[in-house]
């Protein structure tokens, strides 16, 4: 069974919202999802997955400190053909998710366009972040 890493680092949750809801998309699909937050992930939970999904809130237009940390240490790991993408819950500076991916793109990582919400996901940010768990789904399985 393929399988999805989702891993994010949430300072007002609402990243944390869209983690299990983009998590919730990915089973749909019969995809298995390992979802940390950073400070609980190691570099070990990366091995034999298909899949690595990183969310961050905006930390003075960067990303959060311990994922920055986390993707240092992910660098050494087997990613590269995997399926790579980002999603951020942003207030004012939306960068984050072009700066993971990029990241993901530098690890040899075939990459989805990332997922933006502004603050926390209403209803509809919700099943944005599903269909944007759907979409990973879709792309690991070759689909």
């Amino acid at each position: 069974m393929s399988k999805v890493a989702i891993i994010y680092d949430s300072a007002t949750h609402n990243t944390e919202i869209m983690a299990k809801a983009i998590a919730e998309g990915v089973k749909a699909e019969g995809i298995e999802v390992r979802i940390s937050h950073v400070h609980e992930a190691k570099i070990k939970d990366l091995e034999g997955i298909d899949g690595l999904v990183l969310g961050s809130g905006t930390y003075h237009h960067e990303i959060m400190p311990a994922l920055e940390v986390f993707m240092e240490q992910a660098k050494n790991a087997k990613l590269k053909g995997k399926v790579g993408t980002a999603f951020c819950s942003y207030g004012w500076s939306p960068e984050v998710v072009d700066l993971i991916t990029n990241r993901l793109k530098g690890y040899g990582m075939g990459t989805v366009d990332g997922l933006l919400i502004h603050e926390k996901p209403d209803e509809a940010g919700l099943e944005k972040c599903r269909q944007f768990g759907i979409k990973i789904a879709k792309k690991v399985k070759g689909e």
